[in-house]
């Protein structure tokens, strides 16, 4: 449990990313994005190499581990390559140019619904019982950060954010949504 608490801690210091972009101070806005992001891979290594595990059949086992490195991927692309990654995560500036394109055309926030896929896939690749604690504590802490995001941050960040939260679910995809995040990929 110590490291599921201590990559709770991770949404602390990815929140306060979130403030030091707002303030245009790139060094702490670097300093708290790494330090989020690098406690939140140490804990899901060490919680899943000190958890008792639960043995899952190879077949799921083998679509589990198709699904992890697929959500993965989605993650990855959705966060560093959808976005223009300089502008977001490199300068002191945040970049005001909103994203209402390919995954994030399928919602607000597409990162939070690969991030909880990437760790149900985990757990039943893995079979590491704390990780099915720490999926659901995270993506959780994940859902509350975004919304803050909208709350108190993206409403001053980008000029058309009202515009794009009547047009794009926040997390759960729609029929319509899907078709235009399709056709903008």
């Amino acid at each position: 449990m110590l490291y599921i608490v201590l990559g709770s801690f991770s949404f602390v210091f990815l929140f306060l990313f979130d403030v030091y972009t707002l303030r245009k101070d790139g060094i702490k806005k670097k300093i708290f994005g790494i330090l989020g992001l690098g406690l939140l891979l140490y804990s899901t290594i060490m919680t899943t190499v000190v958890s008792t595990r639960v043995v899952f059949s190879t077949p799921i086992r083998m679509v589990a581990a198709i699904g992890w490195i697929f959500s993965i991927l989605l993650l990855a692309y959705s966060l560093f390559l959808e976005l223009p990654f300089v502008n977001t995560y490199g300068k002191r500036e945040h970049s005001n140019q909103l994203v209402d394109t390919g995954t994030y055309a399928l919602c607000r926030h597409p990162g939070v619904l690969w991030f909880g896929f990437a760790f149900l896939f985990f757990f039943l690749l893995t079979g590491a019982k704390l990780i099915a604690v720490a999926g659901i504590i995270w993506t959780s802490l994940d859902i509350l950060h975004v919304y803050l995001q909208e709350k108190i941050f993206f409403k001053k960040m980008f000029p058309d954010y009202e515009l794009y939260i009547q047009q794009t679910p926040m997390l759960i995809p729609t029929l319509y949504s899907i078709r235009k995040c399709l056709s903008t990929i």
